[in-house]
C-alpha cells in the first residue's frame, strides 16, 4: 500500500483526518510527502501521570524506507501512524550513550507531539563500569537534557545474552538512581529478551528469573521483547506466560516494548494465508491485553530484521493494528 492511500475506519472516518484533529506535529527535516500527510497536529494531550498508566500506550518502530514509507527515522513512524495508527510512542535506539537527548534517535519527538521509548548503551557496552559509576557525569548530562515529557528509557535491552543477573541488575540499580536523580521525570526500566523465557528450553533460559528483577525501587515498568516468525498469539506462549508470570508480582506497569509478527525472508513473496494468520495473533493477543489491563504499552516493530520483513503491509493486519491503536491512549 502506498502512503497517501489508506483505507477507511470501520466507522467511515479517514484515521489520518481522525488523528489531524488531536495535535499538530511539526517534523523537523521531512520529506514533502510526510510533511503534507502530517501537517496539522496539535500538542501532547494526555499528562505523563496518567499515559501508559490508564490506558494502553501502543507505538511502532519504523525505521525503514519502503513498504509504503518514505523516509526513515521520525518522518517513517509518522507515515506508519496513517497506515496503522494512530500511534503515539516512538521506539528508537542508540548504539552507545548519546551526549545530550538532541543528539539521540528520538531528537526530534518532542516537537512532533510524539511520547519516545529510547535504548541506549554504556560507551563501548561497558555494563561493568556503569554499575561502578565510571560513566555517571554522562548519564547526568544525558539524562538533564530530556525533556520533562514523561520520556521512557532503557540501557541494554535484551541483556542475558551478554551477562549474568547479577551484573544486569547492578547495573541497572545503580543507572536508575543516576538518572531519577539528574531527572525525575525519566520513566527507567529493564526490557528483557523472549527467546530466554522458555523453562522449556533449558539451553538458553534465564534460569531463576526473579534474579534478573532489579526491584520495585530501581524500576517504573518491566517491558518484553517478543517475535513470531510464524505467526501464533503471543499471549499462549511459554516464554511470554513466564515473563508475565514473574513481573506480575511486581508494582510496575508491563510493557510489550518489541513485538513482531510473521517474518518474510527476503527475496520471498507475501503468503496470503500467514497474513491472515498474523492478523488473527494480533487480535488474539489484543483481547487478552484488554483483559490483563497490567500491560500498559505494545509496540509493533514495523521494520525488517536479520530474519526478515515484519512490516504490516497487507489490509488486514493494518486493520488488526489501528483497532489496537484506535483503543489506546490518545498521547
Amino acid at each position: 500500500m502506498t502512503a497517501g492511500r489508506v483505507p477507511l475506519d470501520a466507522d467511515g472516518q479517514h484515521p489520518v483526518r481522525r488523528l489531524s484533529r488531536r495535535r499538530r506535529w511539526v517534523v523537523v527535516a521531512a520529506s514533502a510527502a510526510v510533511l503534507a500527510a502530517v501537517s496539522a497536529f496539535t500538542v501532547v494531550q494526555r499528562t505523563t501521570e496518567t499515559y501508559a498508566v490508564d490506558c494502553l500506550a501502543v507505538g511502532a518502530h519504523a525505521e525503514s524506507a519502503g513498504g509504503g514509507r518514505v523516509a526513515a527515522g521520525l518522518p517513517s513512524f509518522l507515515a506508519a501512524s496513517e497506515q496503522i495508527g494512530p500511534l503515539t510512542v516512538h521506539r528508537t535506539f542508540d548504539s552507545g550513550l548519546p551526549a545530550t537527548f538532541a543528539a539521540s534517535a528520538a531528537a526530534d519527538d518532542p516537537e512532533a507531539g510524539v511520547r519516545s521509548f529510547v535504548s541506549w548503551k554504556p560507551p563501548r557496552g561497558d555494563f561493568r563500569g556503569a554499575a561502578q559509576g565510571d560513566y555517571d557525569e554522562q548519564v547526568t548530562a544525558w539524562a538533564r537534557s530530556v525533556p520533562n515529557t514523561g520520556v521512557y528509557a532503557t540501557a541494554f535491552h535484551e541483556p542475558e545474552n551478554d551477562m549474568t543477573a547479577d551484573e544486569f541488575v547492578a547495573m541497572q540499580r545503580h543507572l536508575y538512581r543516576v538518572v531519577k536523580q539528574a531527572n525525575p521525570t525519566v520513566r527507567w526500566g529493564p526490557v528483557y529478551m523472549a527467546y530466554w523465557w522458555d523453562p522449556g528450553s533449558p539451553d538458553h533460559y534465564v534460569g531463576d528469573p526473579a534474579a534478573w528483577w532489579p526491584g520495585d525501587d530501581a524500576a517504573d515498568f518491566a517491558g518484553f521483547d517478543w517475535y513470531g516468525a510464524d505467526p501464533e498469539p503471543m499471549t499462549g506462549t511459554s516464554a511470554f506466560g513466564h515473563w508475565y508470570a514473574t513481573m506480575v508480582d511486581t508494582g510496575v506497569p508491563l510493557f510489550i516494548t518489541e513485538y513482531g509478527q510473521y517474518a518474510l525472508p527476503a527475496g520471498a513473496r507475501p503468503d496470503p494465508a500467514l497474513q491472515r494468520a498474523r492478523a488473527a495473533a494480533i487480535r488474539a493477543d489484543a483481547a487478552w491485553i484488554r483483559a490483563h489491563p497490567r500491560l500498559r504499552m505494545w509496540v509493533y516493530w514495523d521494520d525488517t530484521g536479520a530474519r526478515g520483513d515484519w512490516r504490516l503491509t497487507d489490509a488486514a493486519s493494518q486493520r488488526a493494528w489501528r483497532a489496537v491503536a484506535s483503543s489506546g491512549c490518545d498521547g
